[in-house]
């Protein structure tokens, strides 16, 4: 990068508190005392300025990422690994990245090798590297650790939180208005909060367009990288006559992927742009920009200002966006979906709340969709 006195000004949406009164995002979580939440509060804007001055001490760094499988999954993983080398190529920090840790206990290793060899910044990308980083992050507090989908990170544990309901309800809008058999699947990966809601508000995406419409349901084990389990699941669902299924990433938008292919039935998936790979059965993606999220914290971890830190990545913020449309999708039903993602930009609340005590106890009258 030039010296020069040019700022590059990156604007970055951060949620705080109840996102215009929605009740679905920061109810999932324990409340964050630094960011208190008020029902009602308005998104607000957050400009970070990266002068030459600091974009040249972003590029003397040394970053690490962290992923559960492989970046070929063209989801999860795949947007990380694009994501963080992206900044790379924009500032020329030096990075390492690891892939298949799935779990914290295969990643301390690496991560705590990394932090012990002065990393700044390690970015672990999945709920599953939570109590890792708050284990091990006090031995090196002159490191930030990014703990991506989390939301308990304490002192150096930089949180950010994925928050997947506002997209998830647009794919809902999209599934109930193709969708012929009325026949709808699920499937996910781990059963944790973030997907639990993005499923929930898919569900009542689905059914704010179309009553007639039934659903089927599979996780797989806390497994997001089984590829095989997700396949059998969606072949399953489309023997049954499910015509769309809503995968909720990593591996088994792999897995889900295939089945469309093979039953010619619609999917849409997580975190990717996926669309253009199979544009016949690929109805649209969730896209998430990473690198907002990741360049928030190198910027912060720069100014030295990273401690009980917390960002929310969602449609709102402008991390969360959706993808391209498949070329089954009609225009009619294009044109429906992207105006109800520009009317929840401009403000319009979802038309429901998700009760986090249905994470553990879906039975309830209130929970039932």
């Amino acid at each position: 990068m030039n010296n020069t006195t040019t700022a590059v000004a990156l604007i970055v949406m951060l949620v705080i508190g109840l996102v215009l009164g929605i009740g679905a995002g920061p109810m999932l979580m324990p409340q964050q005392p630094q960011q208190p939440q008020q029902p009602g509060a308005v998104t607000t804007t957050v400009t970070t300025t990266v002068t030459a001055e600091m974009a040249s001490a972003i590029g003397q760094l040394k970053v690490g990422l962290i992923m559960p499988i492989t970046p070929e999954d063209y989801s999860w993983n795949y947007q990380a690994d694009m994501s963080i080398k992206m900044l790379q190529t924009q500032f020329g920090f030096s990075l390492t990245t690891a892939e298949n840790l799935f779990d914290g206990t295969k990643a301390e290793p690496v991560a705590t090798d990394w932090a012990s060899k002065g990393y700044n910044v390690i970015i672990g990308q999945g709920i599953q590297y939570q109590d890792m980083f708050n284990k091990i992050a006090p031995q090196f507090p002159k490191t930030v650790f990014v703990c991506v989908d989390c939301f308990a990170g304490k002192d150096n544990v930089y949180n950010v939180w994925w928050y997947m309901a506002d997209a998830s309800y647009l794919m809902g809008l999209l599934a109930g208005k193709m969708t012929q058999s009325n026949k709808i699947g699920l499937i996910g990966g781990g059963r944790a909060m973030s997907i639990w809601a993005g499923h929930e508000a898919f569900k009542r995406g689905v059914r704010s367009v179309n009553k007639a419409a039934t659903f089927q349901e599979a996780w797989m084990a806390f497994s997001w990288a089984d590829v095989a389990g997700a396949k059998k699941a969606g072949e399953q669902m489309a023997d049954q006559g499910v015509d769309f299924i809503f995968s909720s990433g990593d591996g088994i938008d792999v897995g889900v992927r295939q089945v469309a292919a093979e039953k010619n039935i619609q999917m849409t998936g997580v975190y990717a742009d996926a669309a253009h790979l199979d544009p016949a059965h690929i109805a649209q993606s969730i896209v998430v920009r990473w690198d907002i999220a990741y360049l928030t914290a190198i910027a912060d971890y720069v100014r030295g200002d990273y401690n009980n830190k917390w960002l929310q990545a969602d449609l709102f913020s402008g991390m969360v966006s959706l993808g391209a449309f498949g070329s089954a999708v009609p225009s009619d039903v294009q044109d429906f979906v992207t105006g109800a993602q520009a009317s929840l930009r401009m403000g319009v609340s979802l038309p429901f709340t998700l009760d986090s005590t249905c994470f553990d106890k879906p039975d309830q009258p209130q929970c039932k969709v």
